[in-house]
């Protein structure tokens, strides 16, 4: 990469490069040839000759215009997507990408780990230098790198280094012909003004939670017992704490609230809350209410509280009560004497309707049993009682790499964990539960994981 391996260290003493599959011919090191047989080789030929042509032909019809159109339905940051058909994309992308995983050289696979701060990098300097927003102001044809590199004060040689990485994970279109750049539809959300705001997280997760990753290593170790962001930091304070400190805390509110106002409308549409009718909500650790507010106006007969400690109650507080407040015209359906402070691992108030929203993760096992437990103790019988759980659900394959990624953050930053159904169903079934059913959530980092009272629990309380 730029300067020549061989003199800069010998070849380890282990590799012995007399032996297969390391042979010795007039003075060179070569690679043996992979044993196939000709009919083996014919027969892979042919296989990935066939698949070629088969994906070429697929993508060409995704991109023509008629196909191109339709399939916009699936991006379109206006409205969420068709479930059925989103459904059936992650299900195509999940497929090509174990097919990949099939065909992909090794060495690739680890380069894309090891290198992997080129992306992240990358992607920060687009933000810093704010191209997404010159890019929306400037006419449609787009602009070349040096008119970009003016606009952004930017070299123009390295800047075209950068481009060129983005481009090729679909980030900004490039027109090889004219040389010029415009935003696509993943550049775009990273617009300043975008409603989503995912700039924020580019720029927090991408340094402050890129630094605290360095600690992961050390973190897993089991004679350590801080993790990542405490040894990165080194401190024995909790993340909030320490940013609090720093001066950093308005950031990660800002980035998590954008990220809850992005994830809204999937987590509002895809799980029945008709059904709860004119009923109370109490979220548990809701937090401001943003979660509770977007449900509320969504469905007008619904009333709701909040149960978390008393500081945030206070700020949920001003939040619905004050004049001035975000939330002021839900008032009359979340009263004050619904904004109960308390502790959720002592005791929970009685409810016929619990949620919990990125909560959970923040918990090991044993507290979560505690936690789920008293909700359940307090539950009041009913036929639509229920605990509806926003959490990820941890899962394998591309589709599922947001729930991975979830899982090291929370690892890295609270000691936390995301959860599989397994895991899920497991916890439900040692506090009373049963899971009734899972809902996936289109645009959203969360599943909606609906418990209800477990039969045999029910059972036990009625005797005893």
């Amino acid at each position: 990469m730029g300067y020549n391996m061989d003199k800069v260290l010998p070849y380890p003493s282990s590799v012995n490069l007399s032996q297969p599959p390391y042979i010795s011919s007039t003075g060179r090191t070569t690679i043996m040839d992979a044993p196939l047989t000709d009919a083996e080789r014919t027969a892979l030929q042919t296989s990935l000759e066939a698949l070629n042509r088969q994906v070429e032909a697929t993508r060409n019809i995704l991109r023509s215009n008629g196909q191109k159109a339709l399939l916009q339905t699936l991006h379109t940051d206006k409205e969420l997507p068709d479930p059925a058909l989103e459904a059936l994309a992650g299900k195509t992308i999940n497929l090509l990408h174990e097919t990949q995983q099939l065909l992909e050289p090794g060495h690739l696979v680890l380069a894309d780990h090891f290198l992997g701060y080129v992306s992240t990098k990358c992607l920060c300097a687009a933000v810093e230098l704010k191209l997404v927003d010159i890019l929306a102001d400037a006419d449609e044809a787009g602009m070349t790198v040096n008119e970009l590199a003016d606009a952004s004060g930017a070299h123009p040689d390295r800047l075209q280094q950068v481009l060129r990485v983005l481009r090729n994970d679909n980030i900004f279109e490039y027109d090889a012909v004219s040389h010029r750049y415009r935003n696509n539809r993943v550049s775009a959300l990273l617009h300043s003004e975008h409603w989503t705001q995912w700039h924020n997280w580019v720029d927090l997760y991408g340094n402050e939670f890129y630094d605290i990753a360095r600690g992961i290593p050390r973190s897993i170790r089991r004679e350590e017992a801080r993790w990542a962001a405490q040894i990165n930091f080194d401190t024995h304070d909790d993340m909030f704490t320490y940013f609090q400190a720093q001066g950093w805390l308005p950031r990660l509110h800002r980035t998590l609230g954008g990220g809850a106002i992005a994830q809204a409308p999937g987590i509002v549409a895809d799980y029945p809350w008709h059904e709860i009718g004119f009923r109370t909500v109490l979220d548990v650790g809701g937090g401001g209410g943003g979660f509770l507010a977007s449900l509320l106006r969504e469905y007008p007969q619904m009333r709701g509280g909040i149960l978390d400690l008393p500081r945030t109650i206070e700020h949920a507080c001003t939040l619905f009560h004050e004049p001035q407040g975000p939330y002021f015209d839900l008032r009359e359906r979340v009263p004050r004497e619904n904004l109960i402070a308390g502790d959720f691992l002592k005791a929970v108030p009685a409810f016929e309707i619990y949620t919990m929203k990125w909560v959970l993760h923040d918990w090991k096992d044993p507290d979560v049993l505690t936690i789920l437990r008293c909700i359940r103790a307090s539950l009041i019988p009913g036929p639509d009682s229920r605990l509806v759980i926003l959490e990820s659900n941890l899962s394998d394959g591309q589709m599922g790499r947001l729930s991975r990624y979830g899982d090291i953050n929370m690892m890295m930053t609270a000691n936390g964990q995301e959860r599989s159904e397994e895991q899920w169903r497991a916890l439900a079934a040692a506090a009373g539960w049963e899971v009734f059913r899972i809902y996936p959530m289109r645009r959203a980092w969360v599943c909606a994981i609906d418990l209800r009272p477990s039969a045999s629990e029910s059972g036990d309380r009625k005797h005893s």
